[in-house]
């Protein structure tokens, strides 16, 4: 009786919980199912004149791209399921993926020469207008006597005056240049730079009260600007007649290797590409695209390009490529192509998405839905 007794409770145990281990077992299994079954591409319905796609990998990833108008948004990193929804983000560019592509190679010619002389050129006036502002039409320290001169002495006594204001105005703008230079720059204070600019247009006035007394008193006029950085002497309103030749400064663009950011499209200033040139005769070469997109190193003849590594750092992560070239004895310039979606601004920190059967839908209440493609 006791035996059959525990049978009975034993039967009734099996059917009180049987059925939710079942259920739970069950519930388990759809849940892998539904998550396994959410990897793929979708497409945004619903939504008139905006396209938007999504590719859910099966590894964790996921790209996310939309145009509106004339605006593209794009962003990728790593994707979670979590109840019953798909959260995407933070976005995160993958390291390892290529930004770079080597695209056509062009013969140096003149016309490679004259495109890459003139780029070479505005990159090198900007510069100079970054580093030497002072030399740029500005503010600047006005006075009462301002440029006021004495004019009534003899013809000789004023070509003395004049020279004596001439090296007292050089000494104070030398002086003027050199704490300039050696400014904090990361100080907003740009008192040293309308310093200088003041300094600078005194001298100027001088240099001219000079000239005119020296012609009046039929004397030889000397005299030379203060000593400046080569970068400054670029600047198109500073080449007067006794500065140095700016044309020394210039590279020989007789024979070399180059590369094109773009191709001479519309460059972006936020790049500095760095190209290293490697040579069958085992010697490396090195120059950056700064901010128009072209790099160039000069070459001795006999030598052949064997190999080119591009490298990029950005948002402290460096992307680097190589490429191998078939070498041949003519000098190239290398169009260079670059996935500019290393700098989209991510559109968002997170974005939730509800799951509802075959589609994603929105946390935010946005229009439209992400329909899975067969």
């Amino acid at each position: 009786m006791r035996a059959l007794s525990f049978c009975f409770v034993a039967i009734i145990y099996s059917f009180a919980f049987a059925p939710s281990s079942r259920s739970q077992e069950l519930a388990e299994e759809d849940a892998v199912k539904e998550e396994s079954a959410l990897p793929g591409k979708y497409r945004l319905a619903g939504v008139m004149e905006t396209a938007s796609q999504l590719l859910l990998e099966a590894d964790g990833s996921y790209k996310w791209m939309m145009i509106v108008g004339s605006l593209d948004l794009y962003s990728e990193g790593r994707w979670t399921k979590t109840d019953s929804q798909v959260i995407l983000g933070p976005h995160r560019f993958n390291k390892d993926t290529p930004v770079f592509a080597l695209g056509k190679s062009y013969a140096w010619d003149r016309e490679e020469r004259d495109v890459a002389h003139r780029m070479e050129s505005i990159r090198l006036k900007n510069r100079a207008k970054w580093k030497c502002a002072f030399l740029e039409s500005g503010g600047i320290y006005g006075s009462s006597g301002e440029s006021v001169f004495p004019r009534d002495l003899t013809v000789t006594q004023q070509f003395e005056a004049a020279v004596t204001i001439e090296r007292d105005r050089y000494n104070i703008y030398q002086k003027a240049i050199v704490a300039y230079f050696d400014r904090d720059k990361a100080n907003a204070d740009d008192h040293l730079e309308i310093a200088a600019r003041t300094a600078k247009q005194e001298w100027e006035h001088a240099v001219a009260y000079l000239a005119e007394s020296g012609r009046a008193a039929g004397k030889t006029v000397q005299y030379q600007p203060p000593s400046l950085p080569a970068e400054c002497l670029y600047l198109s309103d500073y080449t007067p007649e006794y500065s140095v030749d700016a044309d020394q400064y210039e590279v020989n663009w007789n024979r070399g290797a180059g590369i094109w950011i773009g191709r001479r499209d519309r460059p972006n200033a936020r790049l500095k590409v760095d190209a290293q040139f490697s040579f069958t005769d085992g010697s490396v070469e090195r120059a950056s695209s700064y901010e128009l997109g072209f790099a160039f190193t000069p070459l001795d003849k006999g030598r052949q390009l064997q190999s080119i590594r591009l490298t990029l750092d950005h948002n402290e992560t460096e992307y680097s490529s190589k490429f191998d070239l078939a070498t041949d004895s003519h000098d190239h310039v290398y169009e260079v192509k670059l996935d500019n979606r290393l700098f989209i601004k991510p559109p968002f920190e997170e974005l939730r998405l509800d799951i509802s059967g075959d589609r994603l839908m929105s946390v935010d209440g946005s229009r439209g839905y992400y329909l899975k493609r067969k």
